[in-house]
């Protein structure tokens, strides 16, 4: 674990699925860190020093965040989010910008403090 901000709480280990690292979240935090905006820099600037993606609290059902807020402004990577093999319903965040991917894989993950 570690936090770089008081407002959210980084999990390195063990890595999980999107489903798992929200329940982890929730049991432990609050949630999955969600309503997310381009001027968040805190939580930027703390995924540009994750060793790799780490799931945020988005997800695909017109891209709301966890809090049940809608999500608008992102930050996607250019080309994303692209629904590849129409299976990417969750979204990661990776040296700031966003990527959608399958919410089965496994990443570091950030949740609310």
């Amino acid at each position: 674990k570690f936090s770089g901000t008081n407002k959210f709480i980084g999990i390195a280990s063990p890595l999980m699925s999107w489903f798992e690292a929200r329940d982890y979240c929730r049991t432990h935090y609050t949630d999955l860190a969600s309503s997310l905006s381009s001027s968040d820099n805190n939580m930027i600037g703390i995924a540009k020093n994750m060793l790799g993606d780490c799931w945020i609290g988005l997800y695909r059902d017109t891209w709301k965040w966890t809090d049940g807020t809608n999500a608008s402004d992102l930050l996607w990577y250019s080309g994303q989010p692209d629904n590849y093999y129409g299976n990417e319903n969750c979204a990661v965040v990776l040296h700031g910008q966003f990527f959608d991917v399958p919410c089965i894989q496994t990443y570091y993950f950030f949740c609310h403090t």
